[in-house]
């Protein structure tokens, strides 16, 4: 089972503002991700990562879009569940 996290909604009164739940482990292996150490990206970011096919994951590394880094960290697009 995958382990989602549900962050506190910012938002006051528009449900889309509201923060994504992050996947907290690798959904092949079921390890926990370390924590980000970086910004979530806003999402015209979010959206080239995915037409560039390269993406930063959550400690700053440059990685393929669905990829994780040598540090163990995984791309936001994973982290985020986009893909």
């Amino acid at each position: 089972m995958i382990q989602i996290q549900h962050l506190p909604s910012l938002a006051t009164g528009d449900p889309e503002d509201a923060p994504v739940p992050h996947v907290l482990q690798d959904p092949d292996t079921g390890l926990p991700w370390p924590a980000p150490t970086s910004p979530e990206p806003a999402f015209v970011t979010l959206a080239q990562f995915l037409f560039e096919a390269v993406a930063e994951t959550t400690d700053g590394c440059l990685v393929e879009a669905g990829g994780i880094c040598r540090h163990g960290h995984p791309s936001w697009l994973l982290r985020l569940g986009v893909i």
